[in-house]
């Protein structure tokens, strides 16, 4: 950024922008004389500014040099604003935030049907998917032909592809799966892209060790009725997006096999669980539907905390 003390005559054109600081103005009247406002930084309203400004005492000209992708410093800003609010909770405000990814330096759209691989492990691929629709896993698969779930990605949620071809995961569509994907390494995208984006990228990464922590400590220390309740009840968070309340119903793409993966039990002994909630009336499963019917309960039994989801 090219600072500048403003002097008669100064002409700003584009592609340069023109922040206000040190007695700056909220705007510049069609005089072209600023009007001080108490040192704070404020922007001019235009994105593009071409006229003769005159000099007031201590006000100073920021102009804002677009970077090596096209970018200036407010388009930054206002594509922050833009998606910011993934980074307040599971809840996304509108859905401006579809749109601030896609226009970024680097996204694609892509869909994946059903059933297709959109990161394969032991091949390198970098990458940071966001999923606008559909439900997708991370699957390690094990030599003896099993496999675990290790963790979903649901709409409205950022992953991390970061495989160096050596192990790693499987990412596979369960669903019809639309998204946009910012192609380059972690580093490269963090370096291009503005803070707050950048800040909801990580954020988005350390939400999802903390999905990986429970589910380890599911699969290992908690019995298969809690294990499934904690399970159903995560789902229903993420899913509802909403960091206070559970939904009723939610739609739910797993197969039993699927969610057996997920859980670590037989496709069997899932049958058997969901059969003793639907009976004790905490919650049912069928036609790809997740009903719960006594919240309460449900979290009580499964002994579940949702801070783990939107902290």
């Amino acid at each position: 950024m090219v600072h500048m003390l403003a002097a008669s005559g100064t002409k700003v054109r584009d592609p340069l922008e023109v922040v206000l600081c040190q007695g700056a103005t909220t705007d510049l009247p069609k005089s072209g004389k600023a009007v001080p406002d108490s040192g704070r930084l404020r922007r001019h309203s235009a994105e593009r500014v071409e006229g003769t400004f005159c000099p007031v005492d201590g006000l100073q000209l920021h102009i804002d040099r677009r970077d090596d992708h096209g970018w200036g410093y407010w388009d930054k800003m206002n594509l922050s604003k833009q998606v910011f609010g993934l980074a307040r909770g599971p809840g996304l405000a509108d859905a401006s935030w579809e749109e601030g990814f896609s226009v970024l330096p680097g996204a694609v759209r892509r869909r994946y049907p059903a059933n297709t691989t959109i990161a394969r492990a032991h091949q390198a691929r970098s990458l940071i998917l966001v999923v606008t629709a559909g439900w997708a896993a991370f699957v390690k698969a094990l030599p003896n032909g099993s496999r675990l779930i290790v963790d979903f990605a649901l709409p409205r949620e950022i992953a991390l592809i970061e495989f160096n071809g050596e192990g790693g995961e499987t990412v596979t569509a369960l669903s019809d799966v639309t998204a946009i994907e910012l192609i380059g390494t972690v580093r490269t995208c963090l370096s291009r892209y503005p803070q707050a984006i950048c800040e909801t990228i990580l954020l988005a990464q350390a939400r999802r060790y903390s999905r990986v922590t429970e589910h380890l400590a599911g699969v290992s220390r908690r019995g298969p009725v809690e294990r499934t309740a904690h399970f159903l009840l995560e789902l229903a968070c993420r899913s509802h997006r909403s960091a206070t309340s559970y939904p009723d119903r939610f739609e739910c793409p797993l197969t039993q096999a699927e969610m057996a993966d997920a859980l670590g039990l037989s496709a069997v002994h899932v049958s058997r669980v969901l059969k003793e909630l639907r009976e004790s009336g905490l919650a049912s499963f069928r036609g790809g539907v997740v009903e719960l019917h006594d919240h309460a309960g449900l979290i009580k039994t499964a002994g579940f905390d949702r801070s783990y989801i939107s902290s």
